[in-house]
């Protein structure tokens, strides 16, 4: 039913390939995302128009009528980037569709695309819609993954404080004389008093 459906309104909506613009304009106009994982699991090439239910309806909505709401993610692989078309049906209260197709090769056996679409500012972050895949391609693997863990900013080490220089281990000279300093100049001093006191004997001595 969904399919019927979609496939006559796909030609008036959004029709977009992701190449035709810079990355960093995809979802410029949300700030909320809903993030997932489609992998080819059959051992041939994928090259069907992936219909996908989106549950709630109207949960995904384009930044601009002219932008696409999906954007590749690291860690895909096994497709032509440029090429890929991303289709969203028209708004309705009771159904929405969001299909991909890989042009130009398909996606080849087990690629993986990795993508995110920007959300309705109406819809919470942290319940996001479901996307559910129609026939025939319910054998292929399309689930949910949380978002992204913001990198964790490790502050800088601080640097260490600026040594301070020891006070200046020079020892100060003394005006004190030394110990045998003092006994030196005591021993000088009493060599001059004895010859003093002879010298006058000897005088006396002489004049009698």
């Amino acid at each position: 039913m969904l399919r019927r459906c979609l496939a006559s309104m796909f030609l008036l909506p959004v029709v977009a390939t992701l190449a035709a613009q810079p990355s960093s304009a995809l979802g410029a106009a949300s700030t909320n995302f809903a993030y997932y994982e489609l992998v080819n699991t059959r051992p041939t090439t994928l090259n069907d128009l992936v219909v996908t239910n989106v549950v709630p309806p109207n949960s995904i909505a384009p930044p601009s009528p002219d932008t696409s709401p999906l954007t590749i993610l690291d860690g895909s692989f096994g497709f032509d980037p440029k090429s890929l078309q991303v289709f969203l049906s028209p708004t309705d209260p009771k159904v929405q569709g969001l299909a991909i197709k890989f042009s130009n090769g398909g996606l080849a056996a087990g690629g993986t695309l990795n993508f995110k679409v920007s959300l309705d500012p109406s819809v919470n972050p942290s319940t996001p819609p479901s996307l559910q895949l129609q026939a025939p391609d319910t054998d292929l693997k399309l689930v949910q993954l949380p978002p992204p863990t913001p990198p964790v900013v490790i502050p800088p080490p601080t640097p260490p404080s600026t040594p301070v220089d020891p006070p200046d281990a020079t020892p100060t000279i003394s005006n004190t004389p030394e110990p045998v300093s003092i006994t030196l100049w005591s021993t000088l001093a009493g060599i001059g008093i004895l010859r003093a006191r002879a010298f006058r004997r000897a005088r006396r001595a002489a004049s009698a």
